[in-house]
């Protein structure tokens, strides 16, 4: 049983659709589809969300940048034992992001939402294999307790999983410009999560009085994001950002299910830690062409110094630190029309015993491109689209874990001013 507290547990800080560390989003804005290599940004608003002090040297004026991201998934997992695999394929239509900049003389404001964890629903209906070769294990282990045991083996055959997490939040700061070469900005980052859990099997109900075993939880936390951007000669640009780790204090708002509270260890208004872990944001871009600009950015994610626990029994969760690298390139093939692409590559933190059976953590090397339209002199619509091939990974004697996950993306600026 406290294996499989250990495998569901750790599914919440899976459940993210898209991460490049253990649960940080990457895929903040509809850009980012465009082009992974995102952090010198500094003409467009989707800086807020990469590089905020880009934003000092974007033109004068208002911006106003909206988008939404289409998700479409398949987690695979495959248990050993029976050869049997089970999947989710549960899509995402709905996953927004906002900014919006204003820039004036040597100051710029600016505003963004976006889904910063998480974000992602994950749907086993026929079941999972962790799940199912554990209900296994444990009725083997009740083999002296017949009505145990029958219950376990249903359990086994005949269960299904939800999970939902999603951590979205608000970015609020300015960014100033010290000179030609040179801008500073500070922000602070509001952030407010969401998790639940609901483990279906009508052969526990006659233990459990009923047959869902199901929580929700909720957790906000404020955090701060510094920047700096560099231009030390013509065409050459240099950014640096660091988001600061964001404390997550999550509680149990409700509790289903008579078994739920031990596997818990907690009733409800208890809580646990979810921090999101800091990030360090490295970039240089550089004007090829006045045509073609060329960039690369590095994030290298700081697992450890987050405090996470397992909402299942509040034990602490232990990750290596992860990171990520990415080159990219936009092309302007006239006033209007303007194309970009990249890939990114992502090496991820988590070890075998965290690892999940439902959203698994996996190396990636992700590949998008899209294009930019200007219909009128300040409105510009942005089509793109991303790829991301996982690296299967496979565990003695147990599971063979793979995921697939293919995004489009449309989103809107508008410069009113």
């Amino acid at each position: 049983m406290k294996k499989l507290i250990a495998i569901i547990g750790a599914s919440f800080f899976f459940a993210s659709l898209f991460a490049g560390g253990i649960d940080n989003k990457t895929n903040l804005n509809s850009g980012y589809l465009r082009n992974p290599s995102r952090l010198t940004e500094t003409k467009r608003p989707e800086a807020v969300l990469y590089n905020i002090a880009g934003t000092g040297f974007m033109e004068e004026g208002l911006y106003m940048g909206i988008g939404n991201q289409f998700i479409f998934k398949k987690y695979t997992n495959e248990l050993k034992a029976t050869g049997k695999e089970y999947s989710d394929n549960k899509n995402v239509f709905f996953f927004p992001d906002l900014e919006i900049v204003y820039k004036k003389d040597n100051w710029a404001a600016f505003f963004g939402f976006g889904v910063f964890a998480g974000g992602g629903s994950l749907d086993y209906s026929d079941g999972n294999g962790a799940i199912a070769g554990l209900f296994a294990k444990t009725a083997a282990a009740y083999s002296a307790v017949p009505a145990m045991a029958a219950a376990f083996a249903g359990a086994a055959t005949n269960h299904s999983l939800k999970v939902y997490s999603a951590t979205m939040g608000e970015i609020l700061g300015a960014s100033y410009v010290v000179n030609d070469m040179v801008s500073l900005s500070l922000a602070a980052r509001f952030l407010h999560g969401n998790q639940n859990i609901s483990l279906k099997a009508p052969a526990l109900a006659a233990f459990n009085g009923g047959k869902e075993l199901a929580y929700d939880a909720s957790g906000y936390g404020l955090g701060g994001i510094i920047g700096i951007n560099v231009i030390p000669m013509e065409n050459l640009y240099l950014g640096l950002q660091y988001q600061t780790v964001t404390k997550l204090d999550y509680k149990y708002k409700s509790i289903t299910g008579s078994l739920t509270p031990n596997i818990l260890k907690a009733q409800e208004g208890d809580s646990f830690d979810n921090d999101l872990p800091a990030v360090l944001g490295l970039g240089a871009g550089y004007n090829v062409l006045d045509n073609l600009y060329v960039s690369l950015s590095f994030n290298y994610y700081f697992n450890k110094q987050a405090d996470l626990e397992n909402p299942l029994g509040r034990t602490s969760l232990d990750y290596d630190d992860s990171w990520e690298v990415g080159l990219g390139a936009d092309y302007q093939f006239n006033e209007k029309l303007g194309f970009s692409a990249g890939l990114m590559y992502s090496n991820q933190g988590s070890k075998s015993d965290v690892n999940s059976a439902f959203s698994p953590v996996l190396d990636s090397i992700v590949m998008g491109c899209g294009v930019e339209y200007k219909v009128i002199k300040n409105l510009m619509l942005t089509g793109s689209f991303m790829y991301s091939n996982y690296f299967e990974k496979e565990y003695a004697n147990s599971l063979d874990l793979n995921k697939d996950i293919f995004l489009t993306a449309i989103s809107v600026t508008y410069r009113p001013l």
